[in-house]
């Protein structure tokens, strides 16, 4: 592949759905004008979708965590009796399984849509699946506070948040540059967790549970406006596009074929790399979901922090996540470029990092006997995670150039799997221990032992992706010769 000065970029959102970087902006948004090359833009673009489309996701997990009420102040050590505003949690009188089978009914549903959102972005193009998939789940996202009282209409429509959610996760494949992209793009998720918790407490705090909901689906609607016009789905689709651009496009693009080739599922399925970032994928998203859906509530019944700082607090970890995904993509990137490593051993590396330190670094934090050093311990672990974007999620497009989407699919389902059943088990521990805002070391003595199932599962997941993992192509359309 030629350089980005007159590259091919492309774009995958769950699918395989090949759109030139460049053609998905109308050709007022400024091309190269300035010096600004377009495909940031529409990174840009793509890092906002994915921070609400994890705003969307996560948003719940401050609204269902427990409040914090009379209990000693963490931060002076005296007892505190500003009681906190009621959460979903306390209004309708969850029990810890409760809650836990409530932030896993977004999993039920996610795993459902991987695979056929693959195969709709193939079809129907990735823009077009993108857009319908953030409206849907905008709109079941402001229906939550009206069906809540119910909690089997509130898991009902959190499975159904998760099934539209299923089809809308971004990928951006390049060549040179994959790492970097990657890296900025998945940033998107970490940015939409810095914002979304402490955000989230803040409306919370001042208008009630209710509008963290409204106020996420009001901004994924917008987001939903925005994309449709002022992106398009082809170079032809533009109305205003110079004729540079249109031949720059032409040139560089290869051509489109009429009919694309059947997917090769069984060979995707024998495939040691595949499997190798499945196992990968779904052992990392153990850690990652169990922290995405229990922060909150760790911080409040472990920590003794009220929701308002809790929030803010459980957002340091992923501000650190965010740029350790942007930094590490660069890094791994670097590494490459100069020969210091082979695609293969930084993809191992950086993925077998990303697990293990954050869940080392997760169990020691589980015994930190002040507030401040547990905060710091889990910031670095979270932050840590990030080198995942270099990892697993940049070799499925390694293995499958011209599949990575479908690929990715495959795994991301599988890896959907710890969402559904993480918070369940997490919530049943915490239960199990008789944890509660009454006692407190029984709190911190459960979210040990949960931490310690992270690294275990962390722990296998590295050594099968550090056993079988490869970055070369291996998978590719059955028509599709080797270039």
């Amino acid at each position: 592949m030629s350089s980005y000065a007159n590259s091919k970029e492309k774009i995958e959102v769950d699918g395989d759905v090949d759109v030139e970087l460049e053609s998905l902006l109308p050709d007022h948004a400024g091309g190269s004008a300035g010096g600004f090359p377009r495909r940031y833009i529409l990174v840009a673009f793509l890092f906002c979708g994915l921070f609400i489309v994890y705003g969307l996701r996560i948003c719940i997990s401050v609204a269902a965590a427990p409040s914090a009420h009379a209990h000693t102040d963490s931060t002076t050590g005296g007892t505190s009796t500003n009681f906190q505003p009621e959460s979903m949690y306390d209004e309708f009188g969850w029990s810890t399984t409760e809650q836990g089978i409530v932030l896993g009914a977004f999993f039920n549903g996610y795993i459902t849509s991987q695979i056929v959102g693959g195969i709709l972005s193939r079809r129907y193009g990735g823009k077009v699946v993108l857009a319908a998939a953030v409206l849907l789940a905008s709109f079941f996202t402001g229906l939550t506070p009206v069906v809540a009282f119910n909690l089997p209409l509130l898991v009902a429509c959190r499975v159904m948040t998760g099934v539209v959610e299923g089809v809308s996760f971004p990928a951006i494949v390049t060549a040179k540059e994959r790492s970097t992209f990657m890296g900025i793009v998945f940033g998107g998720a970490a940015a939409g967790n810095v914002v979304t918790l402490p955000l989230s407490a803040l409306l919370l705090h001042s208008f009630g549970w209710r509008w963290i909901f409204f106020v996420y689906a009001i901004a994924g609607l917008v987001w939903t406006l925005l994309f449709c016009l002022f992106t398009a789905s082809t170079p032809a689709a533009h109305s205003s596009i110079s004729p540079r651009e249109r031949h720059l496009l032409h040139t560089c693009s290869p051509p489109q074929k009429e009919t694309r080739a059947a997917i090769p599922w069984l060979r995707i399925l024998r495939c040691k790399g595949a499997w190798a970032c499945f196992v990968g994928h779904t052992c990392f998203n153990w850690g990652f979901y169990t922290l995405l859906t229990q922060l909150p509530s760790y911080l409040s019944l472990a920590l003794q922090f009220d929701l308002e700082h809790a929030g803010f607090v459980s957002s340091l970890p992923y501000l650190a996540m965010l740029l350790f995904s942007v930094s590490g993509g660069v890094a791994a990137d670097a590494v490459m470029a100069r020969g210091w490593l082979s695609r293969t051993r930084v993809r191992k590396v950086w993925m077998v990092c990303a697990m293990m330190l954050p869940a080392l670094l997760l169990v020691c934090c589980g015994y930190a006997e002040t507030w401040a050093v547990a905060v710091m311990v889990m910031t670095l672990s979270v932050g840590l995670s990030g080198l995942n974007t270099a990892g697993a999620n940049a070799n499925y497009l390694d293995l499958a150039p011209t599949l990575g989407g479908v690929v990715f699919c495959i795994g991301n389902t599988f890896a959907t799997i710890p969402g559904m059943v993480s918070p369940v088990l997490s919530g049943m521990i915490v239960d199990a221990y008789g944890c509660d805002d009454e006692h407190v070391q029984a709190c911190k003595q459960a979210y040990q032992a949960v931490f310690w199932v992270v690294l275990g599962v962390c722990a296998f997941g590295s050594t099968v992706y550090g056993l079988f993992a490869t970055a070369e192509a291996v998978l590719r359309e059955e028509e599709e010769e080797p270039q």
